[in-house]
C-alpha cells in the first residue's frame, strides 16, 4: 500500500520538531552569551545525531564537553585565552565534523550503487522473456528481486554492523604470544634496568629521563602492548566463550605493561579502540537477547572503569610531581583524592584549548612551514632531512610555567599551513574519516573493526592533539593489523595445526 500526501507530510513535520526545538534553544543561548552557544549548539548536534552516526555523535559531544569545561570549571592554568578560543575551535571542529558526515554519506552511496550495479555473472544468470518464454513447463514464473533489508526494529546504526569472524585459536594465541614477546622486548630496551615511571617516587621526572633516551626503534617497540591490549581485549569480548578466560589474562598482562610508563593515554589506547569495535559489531544470532545486554553493559562497565582510573592515576601523579604547577595544583585541590581527580579531569578537558587559545594569539609570529609539523612523527630522522620543527617547544613556552604540549587536532595545521589552509586539512582529513568509517562498517575481519575504531578514536582525540602525526604509534599498529587481517584468511604457507 503506497502512503499518501496525509500520512507522509505528518511523519516529516514530526522528524522536524527536534531540529526546530535545537535550533530555537541554541539560538537564545547564543543570545544569552557566544562561547556557551558554540557549546550547547555541539551537544545539541550531537543528541540529534546519535541515532543513526553514534560515533560521530559522541565526538561532537566530546568538544561540547571540553568547551563547557573551558567555561566554567576553574583551574590553575585558566586564562582569557581559553574562553576566546572556543568560537575558533568551534569554527574548525565543525568544518571536520561535517567533512566526516559528508565522508559517510558518499561512502553510503557508493556502496549502494556497487550493490545495485549487476555483475557480468548475475547478469549472465539473470533469466530473460526469450529464455522463460522457451522453458517448458507449465507454471513458469519470474522469481522476484531479493534485496538485503535491516532487521525489523533495527537503526540505520545497527542494520551497517558485521558479525566478526576470528582465525583459528591456535593461530590467534601464537599472534598474541608474538605480540607480548615484541613488547617484554620494547620495555626491556626502554627501561634498561631502571624503574619503570609506574613505580617511580616522581613519575613525570621519569617519564622525561625515559624520554630523553628512547629512539624511534624502542618506541615502536614499546606500542606492542597496546596492540597486544586491543587485540586480546576484542577477542575476549566479541569471540566464543571457549578461551575466553585466556584472553583475559593476556587484557590483564598487556594492561599492565602499557601502564608502565605512567601515561593515561597508552593504556586507553588499547582498551578505548577494541570496545568502540565491541559495540559496533553485530551480536551472533546464537546469543540470546539477554547475554547480548550483558556483553553490552560489560563493555559499558570496563569503558567507565578504564577512564575513572586514568583521570584517578593523573590526578595522584599530579599530587606526586614536583614543579609550580603541581604545588597549585595541591594549594587548589589539597590531598583528597575525589577533588584531585575533578582537577585532573578538568586538566584533560580544557589544558588544549587554553593552550590553543595561547598559541592562536601568536599565530602571526609563527609563518607557514608547509607539511614539517605534520610528519613530527619521524623525530631525528625528519629533522635531519628537512630541518628541526619542535611543537612542544612551542606549546611548552606559551604554557609556562606549567608546560601543557598539546593544543588541539587544530594546532599543527595551523602552524603547517596557516588559518586558511588548516580549513581544507581539517576538511580533507574529515572527509577520509567519514569514508572510512562508513566502509568498514559492515566488514567481517577484526582487523578491519579495529582500524576502524583505532580512526575513531584518533579523530575524538583530536580534543587533544592531532596524534598520529606526532607519535609514530600506527607505524607498528599498521603492521600488527595487517598480520591480524592475514591470519583471519587461509594461507598455504600456514601450517596444518595452526589452521585448527
Amino acid at each position: 500500500m503506497t502512503p499518501t500526501n496525509s500520512t507522509v507530510t505528518p511523519n516529516r513535520f514530526r522528524a522536524l520538531v527536534p531540529w526546530v526545538v535545537a535550533v530555537v534553544a541554541v539560538a537564545a543561548v547564543f543570545l544569552w552569551d557566544v562561547e556557551f552557544g558554540v557549546a550547547a549548539a555541539f551537544l545539541a548536534m550531537a543528541a540529534l545525531l546519535f541515532r543513526h552516526h553514534m560515533w560521530l555523535a559522541i565526538c561532537t559531544a566530546a568538544w561540547g564537553f571540553v568547551f563547557l569545561a573551558v567555561l566554567t570549571i576553574p583551574g590553575p592554568y585558566d586564562s582569557p585565552a581559553g574562553p576566546a578560543a572556543v568560537p575558533v575551535l568551534g569554527f574548525y571542529a565543525a568544518c571536520f565534523l561535517g567533512a566526516w558526515y559528508l565522508g559517510r554519506r558518499l561512502a553510503a552511496a557508493r556502496s549502494r550503487s556497487e550493490k545495485s550495479t549487476p555483475t557480468p555473472d548475475a547478469v549472465a544468470s539473470t533469466p530473460t522473456a526469450e529464455t522463460v518464454e522457451s522453458t517448458p513447463t507449465a507454471d513458469t514464473f519470474v522469481m522476484p528481486a531479493v534485496t538485503t533489508r535491516p532487521a525489523a526494529g533495527r537503526t540505520g546504526l545497527e542494520s551497517e554492523r558485521a558479525e566478526l569472524r576470528w582465525p583459528a585459536e591456535s593461530r590467534l594465541r601464537v599472534f598474541v604470544l608474538f605480540l607480548l614477546l615484541l613488547a617484554v622486548i620494547g620495555a626491556a630496551l626502554k627501561f634498561r634496568g631502571d624503574v619503570p615511571p609506574l613505580f617511580a617516587d616522581n613519575p613525570d621526572a621519569a617519564r622525561e629521563a625515559v624520554r630523553l633516551r628512547s629512539n624511534l626503534i624502542t618506541g615502536l617497540f614499546s606500542e606492542f602492548w597496546g596492540i597486544g591490549l586491543a587485540v586480546s581485549l576484542l577477542r575476549a569480548l566479541t569471540g566464543k566463550a571457549e578461551g575466553r578466560w585466556a584472553y583475559v589474562v593476556f587484557v590483564v598482562i598487556f594492561a599492565f605493561g602499557a601502564a608502565l610508563g605512567a601515561s593515561k593515554n597508552s593504556v586507553l589506547l588499547g582498551i578505548v579502540p577494541p570496545l568502540v569495535a565491541a559495540l559496533s559489531v553485530r551480536r551472533s544470532a546464537t546469543i540470546s537477547p539477554k547475554n547480548r545486554l550483558r556483553v553490552s553493559l560489560v563493555v559499558l562497565v570496563i569503558g567507565a572503569v578504564a577512564v575513572g582510573a586514568a583521570v584517578f592515576l593523573g590526578g595522584q601523579r599530579t599530587l606526586a610531581g614536583t614543579g609550580q604547577f603541581e604545588d597549585q595544583f595541591r594549594a587548589q585541590y589539597g590531598a583528597s583524592p575525589l577533588y584531585a581527580s575533578v582537577g585532573s579531569l578538568d586538566l584533560s578537558l580544557s589544558s588544549s584549548v587554553e593552550t590553543f587559545g595561547r598559541l592562536w594569539e601568536v599565530r602571526e609570529q609563527h609563518p607557514p612551514t608547509w607539511g614539517r609539523y605534520t610528519i613530527t612523527f619521524t623525530g631525528s630522522v625528519g629533522d635531519r632531512l628537512f630541518g628541526p620543527a619542535d611543537l612542544y617547544a612551542i606549546t611548552a613556552g606559551l604554557s609556562k610555567p606549567f608546560y601543557m604540549n598539546t593544543a588541539t587536532f587544530v594546532a599543527i595545521p595551523l602552524l603547517d599551513y596557516g588559518p586558511i589552509g588548516a580549513v581544507i586539512f581539517l576538511g580533507l582529513l574529515g572527509l577520509s574519516v567519514g569514508v572510512i568509517d562508513r566502509r568498514l562498517a559492515s566488514a567481517w575481519s577484526p582487523a578491519h573493526h579495529l582500524t576502524r575504531a583505532f580512526v575513531i578514536y584518533f579523530a575524538t582525540f583530536g580534543v587533544y592533539e592531532l596524534y598520529p602525526v606526532v607519535q609514530p604509534f600506527w607505524l607498528a599498529l599498521a603492521p600488527g593489523l595487517v598480520a591480524l587481517y592475514l591470519l583471519s584468511k587461509p594461507m598455504r604457507w600456514i601450517p596444518e595445526w595452526m589452521k585448527r
